[in-house]
């Protein structure tokens, strides 16, 4: 884990537009610990201090030990304490508050070194599994290539997150590339460098990092909130989907000097969406943004309209911004929605409208001929019925039994595709000649157009996807 170089304290004097600069990892500033010196932190508990992690702006990383156990500690600069007057007052209310919930690297402990000036923070120690969100549009070979479905995951584990942060009356006033980190292959996500978390509506420690901010903040007509959380996260979903600004368009392409006025103008006095439906000024260029338009064009039309939201009435007024709920309910339909063109791998969003799933006749990207499996659609579910998916129904008061499905292939005749039973309650599963009969756990049913099966309360239909052109 790096300490990020793009957090300014309010008032401060380093330049907003730069982003996470972490140094070589063996360079230690005049105030920095050594391998084996001891510490303690203000609950009384000892360790010493190990190898350098990182190292930035606000001070360094080091790997600890205490009890046998190892941790990170967080060991701020003088001068970074000196600026940021409430950053001990942050820390301390988080320690006592504890995580919103355990996917945040959450300070555990302040710590101090006997005999030294100064202070830090103690935190669990980031498996090397994970990796920066931002390696999502970094150049290959180092670009993480993660599917569409995994990357709906991540905003929905996202949006699921700030939503407990907020409820818990938190503002995280810095969301940016930086500070999420991801293991590519479970999906699961890590909020980590949460000092600069603070009660929501109070005097922020920082502005945050440009590309990110609302456009309120960019004008300092505000300080961070949550409101501007909220327009920090859809940018964060916009790049995490398309790998791509969502202000990035015909203007940002036609700067020939990328400077803090040009930063200014699109991203604070004047931001225009990318796809604006009444304003193609800043619209994208041929040639340039055609990945971008074709995957615009793949996603559902709930998705588009979020992002539409967002970045429309939503850039100047921050009440119109989208919820973290509405988020997270788009991207739980979205992620197992997509499907795959078999030629060249472009990836498309089946749209589970008011008349049915629907889908694109041709690939976006080929032209190929598209053939896609049937859906299944009901409360919270929206699952294309591909062999081996698994499908999960909302079934509250099951505690640790979910009902679960899985789409199998029968083992002699592979034409004949099942959705077997794979929870502990037997389903109820309409036929469309009318008949209707139990579904035991452990049992298939064989999937077909017009099929309805009840799982507990809830009742659920697989439908043909109609393509069009």
């Amino acid at each position: 884990m790096g300490v990020r170089g793009d957090d300014v304290p309010h008032g401060g004097s380093k330049d907003l537009a730069a982003s996470g600069c972490i140094h070589p990892m063996n360079a230690r500033s005049e105030h920095a610990l050594v391998d084996g010196q001891p510490i303690r932190t203000i609950n009384g508990r000892p360790g010493r201090v190990g190898h350098l992690l990182g190292a930035g702006g606000q001070g360094e990383v080091y790997q600890i030990e205490m009890a046998g156990s190892p941790f990170a500690l967080k060991w701020y600069h003088l001068h970074y304490i000196d600026a940021d007057e409430m950053l001990r007052q942050r820390l301390e209310r988080a320690v006592r508050r504890g995580p919103p919930t355990s996917d945040f690297l959450w300070p555990l402990d302040l710590a101090e070194v006997p005999g030294r000036a100064g202070f830090g923070y103690v935190m669990p120690l980031r498996s090397g599994s994970y990796t920066s969100i931002q390696d999502i549009i970094a150049p290959p070979p180092k670009r993480l290539e993660l599917s569409l479905s995994l990357r709906a995951d991540i905003c929905r584990q996202l949006a699921d997150n700030f939503l407990q942060l907020h409820a818990n009356g938190f503002c995280y006033q810095d969301v940016n590339f930086g500070n999420i980190f991801i293991d590519p292959d479970t999906g699961r996500i890590l909020i980590c460098d949460n000092d600069n978390v603070n009660v929501d509506g109070a005097d922020a420690s920082i502005y945050g990092t440009r590309k990110f901010m609302a456009p309120e903040v960019v004008r300092r007509e505000t300080l961070p909130n949550s409101r501007t959380d909220l327009f920090s996260l859809a940018v964060l979903f916009f790049y995490t989907i398309f790998g791509w600004h969502p202000l990035d368009g015909r203007r940002e392409h036609e700067i020939q000097v990328f400077g803090a006025e040009a930063e200014q103008r699109l991203y604070g006095s004047d931001p225009l969406f990318l796809f604006d439906p009444d304003n193609d000024e800043n619209g994208p260029v041929e040639g340039v943004h055609d990945w971008i338009v074709a995957r615009w064009q793949a996603m559902p039309q709930r998705i588009r309209d979020l992002f539409m939201r967002s970045f429309t009435t939503g850039l100047s007024d921050p009440d119109k911004r989208v919820l973290e709920t509405q988020w997270r309910n788009a991207f739980e339909k979205m992620l197992q929605a997509v499907h795959t063109c078999p030629d060249c791998g472009f990836e498309h969003v089946v749209d589970t409208g008011r008349s049915g799933p629907g889908g694109w006749q041709k690939c976006l990207s080929c032209d190929a001929e598209l053939a896609y499996p049937h859906m299944l659609s009901g409360r919270d579910v929206a699952a294309l019925l591909t062999v081996g998916r698994e499908i999960a129904f909302p079934t509250p008061g099951n505690g640790n039994c979910p009902d679960t499905a899985r789409v199998e292939a029968h083992p002699t005749y592979e034409d004949l595709i099942g959705l077997r039973n794979c929870g502990e309650k037997p389903w109820r599963a309409g036929l469309a000649d009318g008949s209707s009969h139990p579904v035991p756990p452990g049992k298939s049913v064989r999937i077909e157009p017009g099929l309805e099966i009840e799982v507990g309360r809830h009742s659920y239909r697989v439908s043909q996807v109609e393509a069009h052109a």
